[in-house]
């Protein structure tokens, strides 16, 4: 990381801290990694966030907004967490290259004359077990919870719960062995 580079992430870090980010000093990203609402993100420590990721964290006027990401956590590049309601990432997961993460869509109960982006959004918690992999194109939607120990195939989209100590594939996913 070159030496404006440096300045930019120490600037930006302030930033954060100061709109109510709870991040620690041994935060290893790049100084543009996060946009949104400040102040619902924590990152314990030594957390590393790659080059090209983005985490954004939306204000929802309906119900408090958070991200909670553990301690040694690492995601790779072009990932992209999307947080409308509530993330909760444990300590020492990996995450691969390309993956996304979000906790909400697109509510298609409702009148479907309007356009989509004009339609509530459904919200569900996603939670992340402690010690998991995640592969390289991962896309995990809303309501998934995913046990500690596990591991997630590249490509897999995860559609439902994921239990502990499994690897699981496909799309959607399902369960291939118990470890």
């Amino acid at each position: 990381m070159n030496y404006l580079n440096k300045i930019r992430q120490k600037i930006f870090f302030a930033s954060l801290r100061r709109k109510g980010a709870q991040i620690t000093n041994n935060l290893q990203a790049p100084y543009n990694f996060f946009n949104g609402y400040a102040k619902g993100l924590y990152i314990k420590d030594y957390a590393w966030i790659e080059e090209y990721c983005k985490i954004g964290i939306s204000k929802n006027e309906k119900q408090e907004t958070c991200l909670k990401i553990g301690d040694r956590f690492y995601i790779n590049r072009f990932s992209i967490i999307d947080c409308h309601y509530k993330i909760t990432i444990g300590d020492r997961v990996q995450i691969g290259p390309h993956c996304y993460i979000c906790d909400f869509d697109h509510d298609l109960k409702v009148d479907l004359t309007q356009p989509f982006h004009r339609m509530d959004d459904s919200f569900a918690e996603v939670t992340i077990g402690d010690n998991v992999w995640i592969g390289a194109g991962v896309i995990i939607l809303k309501g998934v919870t995913i046990g500690e120990n596990a591991v997630i195939g590249a490509g897999c989209v995860v559609t439902k719960d994921v239990p502990a100590n499994t690897v699981a594939v496909g799309n959607p996913q399902k369960i291939i062995k118990t470890i």
